[in-house]
Order: C-alpha cells, then sequence, then structure tokens
C-alpha cells in the first residue's frame, strides 16, 4: 500500500511565472510553463509505483491533463494562496490514508524521478522532515514531512527557515540540503538566462530540450539574494 502522496500545486498556465514578464513574450511564457508542467508530470509519474500524486489547481486544462495521467485532482477554489492550496491537497491525501507528503513545484528544469527516489530513500531511513532549498537557501523546493497531519506550510519569504523552525518545534528529524538539480528553479529572469546558456538546455537529465524552439528572452533584469546556506 503507498503511504507517500506527492502534492503538485499548479497555476493556471497563462498566469505563472509573473515575475518572467519583463523577458518572455506571453506566448513564450505560457510555452515555459507548459513545457515545465509536462516535465514535472512525467517525471512525478516515474514514482507513481511508490506515491499516489494529487495535482491541486484552478485550471481545468490541468486536471484534464493531470487525469488523463491518472494523477488524483483537486480543485482549488479561486479565492487560495499557494500554502492553501498545498493544504487542499494534504487533507485529501490525509483522508486517503497517507503517512508522507512531498510538495513537488513545477518550476525545476532539473528535476529527475531518480532524484526523488534517492530523496524519498534518505527520508524514508532516518528523518521525519526534509527540505531541499533553492541556491539561495531561503526558498523551500521540494519538502518531504510526516506525519502528514502536522505539516504546517510556510511557503513565502525565507520559507526554508520557516519550515525548518516549525519541525524543530515539534521535535521532527530533519534534514535541510542543496542539491545540484532540485535547488536549481526558473523564478527570475536571470534564472532563466543561466538555464538556457549554461550548456545544459535540457529539462531533466537526459531527456533532450522539451522547450519550443525560437524562445524570445528580451531583457528584463532582477535582483537575487547574495547565496547563502541554512
Amino acid at each position: 500500500m503507498k503511504s507517500l502522496a506527492i502534492i503538485i500545486p499548479v497555476k493556471r498556465p497563462e498566469l505563472g511565472k509573473s515575475r518572467l514578464a519583463a523577458a518572455l513574450l506571453p506566448h513564450d511564457r505560457l510555452a515555459l510553463n507548459r513545457a515545465l508542467l509536462k516535465h514535472t508530470f512525467d517525471e512525478a509519474a516515474g514514482l507513481s509505483d511508490i506515491a499516489a500524486i494529487y495535482v491541486v489547481t484552478k485550471s481545468p486544462d490541468v486536471r484534464t491533463e493531470a487525469a488523463r495521467r491518472g494523477f488524483l485532482t483537486c480543485d482549488e477554489p479561486e479565492a487560495c494562496d499557494l500554502n492553501g492550496a498545498i493544504a487542499i491537497g494534504a487533507t485529501h491525501a490525509r483522508k486517503d490514508g497517507m503517512l508522507e507528503i512531498m510538495v513537488l513545484p513545477v518550476d525545476l528544469p532539473r528535476l529527475s524521478a531518480r532524484r526523488l527516489r534517492s530523496l524519498v530513500a534518505q527520508f524514508r531511513s532516518s528523518l521525519d522532515v526534509v527540505i531541499v532549498t533553492d541556491r539561495a537557501g531561503r526558498g523551500t523546493n521540494v519538502l518531504l514531512w510526516r506525519p502528514v497531519g502536522s505539516a504546517i506550510f510556510q511557503y513565502g519569504t525565507a520559507s526554508a527557515e520557516c519550515h525548518a523552525r516549525s519541525a524543530r518545534g515539534l521535535g521532527l528529524r530533519l534534514a535541510i540540503s542543496q542539491d545540484a538539480a532540485l535547488s536549481f528553479d526558473i523564478d527570475t529572469p536571470q534564472d532563466l538566462q543561466h538555464w538556457l546558456h549554461d550548456g545544459r538546455l535540457s529539462i531533466g537529465a537526459g531527456d533532450g530540450l522539451a522547450f519550443p524552439p525560437g524562445l524570445d528572452v528580451h531583457g528584463g533584469a532582477a535582483t537575487q539574494d547574495q547565496e547563502q546556506r541554512i
């Protein structure tokens, strides 16, 4: 019996990655969001033997695609933020008897099922909470947590430390790390440029570039926090 729920919160593709609006034309931003979503769904499906996959979204198209793949879908109310959306998925998972959750975003172009499976093994060996941060050490890129009912979702500013503080307060066994693949997300124009020009233009390890040709990245700039480790 599966005990792990992978919760994937998904914005409407036409609205996702709003911070890239200054760097991408609307049709290219939509194409990027669709490519990242497909990649995330493909890699999450690689864990379907050990996990039930819950997709929380306001988008009918995303729900249709998730259901086509055999994922469970949860309707997200219009007045709902990211933390609320994840909590909806966790509530459904808990009602279905899931004991562990993984929260997985859709903006990790180097995500792979193999890396996630390794992370789950580490988590199950001796831990209650695993936090994989972003490259700056502040955001939460991947979160694993058990028991499900004790999880408090605190995505936003310095979410990695917020999640860690909650885990410590509950006396849970905690590991915080950065990861060459999972800590890389696409959030700012610089992230996008780095991904496009780092010489490894692939979404996922060895999959080839699952992104439409002719991407128009035009200008746009955003400052990034100085990198640090927790």
